[in-house]
């Protein structure tokens, strides 16, 4: 059985494992339908599954419901949730679904089960907690030495793609609404409306559909450095 299919052979922290091998912890999971804006888990609750993404993806946020910072977006043949399944803990951050997605999941303890069984599992789960690790830590530095509205300058140029229709022109097709734009960025929907609304009057950027026409791409470049 394919990642296509549903399977787990797709997954990295499972290559070089036999088919047998595979298809015993295939056999433990647990499968699942989420819908696009589903809540996986919550910040706090005490599940300790963690999870698979066969299709779909997901988005993991910390804060409150008022002001939340995107920690990452979980797309399929990666996992979330081991954190809570070492260490026992309530989950740190809470997950929800950005489109519709089907995910295994493996209880805690079979989850450590399996890394006992296989060490070499073992060790990829901590080189991925380490570059989770060195990515948050630049998160924190971003947040802590910039503006908010130099962090939202910052990701619509992330954001942005070449425009097929224009010379050296760059466009974004389909524009974040300004709660997920804010999550990004760590800051609340008033400034980004804010920020991409003097970005606008100041010609650097306009509108076009749901999208958005950067019009002055050196600009928008160097105000997100400023």
């Amino acid at each position: 059985m394919d990642l296509v299919e549903g399977g787990l052979s797709g997954f990295s922290l499972f290559s070089g494992l036999s088919p047998d091998e595979l298809a015993a912890i295939e056999a433990r999971c647990s499968w699942h339908v989420f819908t696009a804006g589903q809540q996986v888990f919550d910040k706090e609750s005490d599940t300790l599954e963690v999870y698979f993404v066969i299709t779909g993806a997901l988005r993991i946020l910390t804060g409150n419901g008022e002001r939340e910072v995107a920690l990452a977006d979980v797309v399929a043949g990666n996992y979330f949730g081991e954190l809570a399944a070492i260490d026992g803990m309530k989950r740190s951050a809470r997950v929800i679904a950005t489109m519709d997605s089907r995910l295994a999941s493996l209880n805690g303890p079979s989850f450590i089960q399996v890394l006992n069984q296989h060490p070499q599992l073992g060790v990829r789960v901590l080189e991925r907690m380490t570059r989770i690790i060195r990515s948050l830590d630049q998160r924190v530095t971003q947040l802590s030495t910039t503006g908010e509205s130099q962090r939202v300058c910052g990701e619509l140029v992330r954001l942005a793609q070449p425009d097929s229709g224009r010379t050296d022109g760059w466009v974004i097709p389909d524009l974040p609404n300004h709660k997920e734009i804010a999550a990004w960025v760590g800051t609340s929907r008033e400034v980004v409306a804010q920020a991409i609304g003097e970005l606008a009057r100041d010609g650097v950027v306009k509108r076009r559909g749901m999208g958005l026409v950067i019009a002055d791409w050196p600009r928008l470049q160097l105000m997100s450095r400023a």
